[in-house]
C-alpha cells in the first residue's frame, strides 16, 4: 500500500521542513491571538476598574454632601433652640414688668383717690393748709407716675422684642422643617447609592473570581486525556452554553 508521503513525492527533509513551518505559523498565530485576547480582557478590566472608581467617587461625594447637610441642619436646630430660649426669657421678663407696671398704676390711682378725698374734706379750709396736706402725696404721685411711665416704656420695648423674636423663630422653624425633609431625603438617597455601589462591587469581584476559576477549570479540562466536557463540571451560566467537545484527531508525522 502506497503511503501518503510516498504519493506526495516529497522527501523526508521536505516533509520535516513543512512541519516546522506549520509549527512556526501556529506558534505565531497562537501568540498573536493570545495577545489580542489578553489585551481585550485587560481593556475590559481597566474599564470596569475605572467605572468602580467613578461609582465610589459618586458615593463619596454624596456622603460628603449629606455630612454637610447634617452640619447645616444641626446649626439651624441650635439657632432655633437659642431663639426659643430667648423668647422664653423675654416672656418671663414681660410678665414681671407687666406686673410691676400694673402695681404702679394701682398706686397712682390710690394716690389720686386720696388727693380727691382730701380736697373734698378740706373744702372750707384755707388753701395753704390744703397745699401743705397734699404736698407729700403730690410728690409721691409724680415719682410713681414717672416710674409707671418708665415701666410702661420698658414693657412696650419687651413686647416689641418678643414680637420680633417670635417672627424670627417662625422663619427659622419653617426653614428647619424644609431643610430637615430635604436632608432626610438626600440621606436616604445617599444610603441607597452607597449600599448599591458596595453590593455591586462585591458582586463584580465575586463574579470575577467565579469566572476566573471556571476558566481555569475549563482550560484544564480541554487539555485532559479525555479531551471532552461532561456533566461533572456542573458550571452554571446566565445563558445556556452548548456543550463543547474536542473530537479525537490524528496528526501525520
Amino acid at each position: 500500500m502506497t503511503s501518503f508521503y510516498e504519493e506526495s513525492g516529497l522527501s523526508s527533509e521536505d516533509i520535516f521542513r513543512d512541519i516546522q513551518t506549520e509549527h512556526t505559523i501556529y506558534q505565531i498565530n497562537s501568540s498573536a491571538e493570545a495577545k489580542k485576547a489578553a489585551n481585550k480582557m485587560k481593556e475590559g478590566t481597566d474599564e470596569i476598574i475605572k467605572m468602580m472608581q467613578a461609582a465610589r467617587k459618586i458615593a463619596y461625594d454624596k456622603k460628603i454632601e449629606t455630612d454637610e447637610l447634617k452640619i447645616n441642619l444641626s446649626e439651624k436646630r441650635e439657632k432655633m433652640k437659642e431663639l426659643q430660649q430667648e423668647l422664653e426669657r423675654t416672656k418671663k421678663r414681660e410678665l414681671a414688668v407687666a406686673k410691676k407696671t400694673s402695681n404702679l398704676v394701682i398706686e397712682v390711682n390710690k394716690i389720686k383717690d386720696v388727693i380727691e378725698r382730701i380736697k373734698e374734706a378740706t373744702q372750707g379750709l384755707d388753701p395753704k393748709y390744703l397745699e401743705q396736706s397734699q404736698k407729700e402725696l403730690a410728690d409721691s404721685l409724680i415719682r410713681i407716675t414717672l416710674e409707671t411711665e418708665k415701666a410702661q416704656g420698658e414693657l412696650n420695648a419687651i413686647r416689641k422684642m418678643e414680637e420680633i423674636t417670635s417672627k424670627k423663630l417662625v422663619t427659622v422653624e419653617n426653614d428647619f422643617t424644609k431643610s430637615e425633609a430635604d436632608a432626610f431625603s438626600k440621606m436616604r438617597e445617599t444610603e441607597r447609592i452607597v449600599s448599591n455601589v458596595s453590593a455591586t462591587i462585591e458582586h463584580i469581584i465575586r463574579t470575577y473570581d467565579e469566572i476566573t476559576n471556571v476558566s481555569k477549570d475549563l482550560l484544564k479540562s480541554s487539555t485532559s486525556p479525555e479531551a471532552e466536557f461532561n456533566s461533572k463540571n456542573n458550571y452554571e451560566f446566565e445563558q445556556n452554553q452548548p456543550e463543547q467537545k474536542f473530537e479525537n484527531f490524528k496528526v501525520a508525522i
